[in-house]
């Protein structure tokens, strides 16, 4: 890495996530015809290092404790064949996080795994040396303490799926909320959780639906949209955040 070099530290859960695709969800005692069944290195953090590098960036990962099991020797391989820099901490008595994505032809989608008490190592200063951004996943409980010690640094933080009442909000510059999270925790207009989030102090809000436009909010008072790329959709598993569809 040449003096120059920035980086982007992505930290948050590490797991693995399973896809099964069916043509349908069967009714009860019903059956479908199974399409895909495949492993992906899984977890915000790793979806969005992992697609950073492959567009050019430069990111670093790290996050929840792996556990010494199956899962976990298996993440550990997949992502030694990427070119992010994983700074991972494993622990024998700890079971891998996995996550199951059950999904079909019409992009329905389920999701249901083993969450374990997620550790994880705190960063410190050398982690964040040449980071111009860290991208911070909510749900792990360290990233408060991350986040923190990142503006401390005048480093910029990113983040997913909050709103002005969570405690992180006040310490991202960067956020990307899904209609679809917006709808399920009833979090009301998009609109004014935008505005409440730069009341906050956030700088650009992106919310994100599916295949229609981008609605992007600006700190300044200005907005405008970003209609989406077409592609050839997969699966939609990660499509809330910036990590994208996984493609054909």
């Amino acid at each position: 890495m040449s003096d120059s070099e920035k980086v982007v530290l992505c930290y948050g859960i590490l797991a693995v996530d399973q896809i099964v695709r069916q043509e349908v969800f069967p009714e009860p005692d019903g059956h479908a015809r199974l399409l895909i069944n495949e492993e992906f290195p899984g977890g915000e953090s790793t979806n969005v290092a992992i697609t950073l590098s492959g567009l050019g960036v430069s990111t670093r990962l790290m996050g929840s404790t792996l556990g010494d099991d199956c899962p976990g020797q298996w993440l550990q391989s997949r992502l030694r064949d990427t070119a992010v820099d994983c700074r991972l901490n494993v622990d024998p008595a700890i079971r891998t996080t996995q996550a199951i994505i059950l999904s079909s032809q019409d992009q329905k989608r389920s999701i249901m795994g083993f969450f374990p008490d997620l550790r994880s190592l705190p960063i410190d200063k050398e982690d964040l040396q040449d980071v111009c951004l860290l991208s911070v996943d909510p749900f792990l409980g360290p990233s408060l303490d991350a986040a923190h010690q990142a503006r401390e640094e005048d480093i910029p933080v990113f983040s997913i799926e909050i709103t002005e009442q969570h405690p992180l909000a006040e310490l991202f510059q960067i956020v990307v909320l899904s209609r679809g999270f917006l709808r399920r925790h009833d979090c009301g207009d998009y609109q004014d959780v935008a505005v409440g989030l730069m009341k906050s102090g956030v700088q650009t809000v992106l919310v994100t639906q599916g295949a229609e436009k981008v609605n992007v909010f600006k700190e300044d008072g200005s907005t405008f949209h970003q209609q989406a790329y077409p592609v050839q959709v997969e699966d939609t598993t990660g499509a809330g955040g910036i990590s994208g569809m996984r493609r054909k």
